[in-house]
């Protein structure tokens, strides 16, 4: 279908004439009195139905973006921009370092965010950056001290299947899967079949950080998936390590997280650092420094690993990871998003040593 034949999900012509004229009254009232953007009553009930108008509008006129935000008939798809090519050089060098210092074998694996996989449903010209470009030019600067694992063409393969939310830049449990399946070859295991593999259904209400940036909900709610294995369950123990004191948990799934942040029921999106220890005495040691793409990967990992401490660098912004009790991991897997890897504050800034914090020369 060419570009110009593509189905628009808003059309003036599905939208009640007063709602039009209070939206355009809704658009005035919203850009004079709040700016551009309206974050400063974005959750005033008042205003709500206000903004909420104002959206509708600019959708049913023909506009896809909502501040910097793409909706779309099956989707919600962040308006990245392309980095500039040093910095994604400079991220690479930052891993090569350090793996460099390490003993272990370190692995590599960055993934593509929503809007890489899907920004060709998008008009020809709406602008958004090229992820692919980023994480090619980012894995071709990799030294061979670091194993990349290459995920995104077996994402694209699978992209029909619900593998990322549709409010969310991240992966869904299912997508977490899809990478798994061959990312776990490269590691040395076996990949769990998914005949073996038992979903629980969490939450069927979740809406993402796109629309709570935009603070739009009007595209359809995601689900959040639990997947666990039909056998005996691995994990034996849990902590929380933190600086003020460890603290054990019961269980990886925080099933008591509540409904108005439902994907703090994965421990790693609450908690920067965890150490997870299972029942297989004679597997690896893994050190995971991840992001929120991590979180729904662990459950898979654990099948495979005596230990896993699973570190989400962004929760951590000071490292207080690296002053650990030193522990001989047998690998070492980095694992995050191209939204981290592409940030200025993100991958590089994360992983660096404390005298190699400083940003590439422009």
């Amino acid at each position: 279908m060419a570009d110009s034949e593509k189905p628009r999900f808003w059309s003036i012509f599905r939208v009640p004439s007063a709602l039009i004229l209070f939206g355009l009254t809704a658009a005035f009232a919203g850009g004079s009195l709040l700016g551009s953007s309206g974050t400063a009553a974005a959750k005033n009930p008042i205003w709500k139905p206000v903004l909420l108008a104002r959206d509708m509008v600019h959708l049913a006129f023909g506009s896809d973006l909502i501040g910097d935000v793409y909706v779309t008939q099956q989707r919600m798809l962040y308006k990245n921009e392309d980095p500039p090519p040093e910095q994604i050089i400079h991220a690479a060098d930052v891993v090569n370092q350090f793996a460099a210092k390490r003993s272990a074998p370190v692995y590599m694996m960055a993934i593509p965010t929503s809007s890489g996989i899907y920004a060709d449903t998008l008009p020809a010209n709406a602008p958004i950056g090229n992820e692919h470009a980023v994480l090619r030019t980012f894995a071709d600067q990799l030294s061979d001290r670091v194993v990349w694992i290459e995920t995104e063409s077996w994402l694209s393969a699978e992209r029909e299947q619900y593998l990322y939310y549709r409010t969310d830049p991240c992966w869904t449990s299912y997508g977490a899967y899809t990478a798994y399946r061959t990312a776990i070859r490269k590691l040395g295991f076996t990949a769990i079949g998914y005949d073996h593999l038992v979903i629980t259904h969490f939450s069927s209400d979740y809406y993402g950080r796109l629309a709570q940036r935009i603070q739009f909900f009007e595209t359809a709610p995601d689900t959040i998936d639990l997947y666990s294995y039909d056998a005996e369950q691995p994990l034996k123990r849990v902590t929380a390590v933190r600086s003020n004191g460890n603290q054990k948990l019961t269980s990886y799934y925080n099933m008591e997280a509540s409904s108005a942040r439902p994907e703090a029921v994965f421990r790693t999106e609450t908690e920067p650092i965890l150490y997870l220890e299972t029942k297989n005495q004679s597997s690896k040691d893994l050190l995971l420094l991840t992001d929120s793409f991590g979180s729904s990967m662990i459950p898979f990992l654990l099948e495979h690993y005596h230990t896993i401490t699973a570190v989400n660098l962004p929760l951590d912004p000071e490292a207080y990871w690296r002053t650990l009790p030193e522990q001989e991991y047998e690998q070492v897997l980095i694992l995050c998003g191209a939204d981290t890897i592409s940030a200025e504050t993100g991958l590089a800034a994360l992983l660096s040593e404390p005298d190699e914090t400083a940003s590439p020369q422009t």
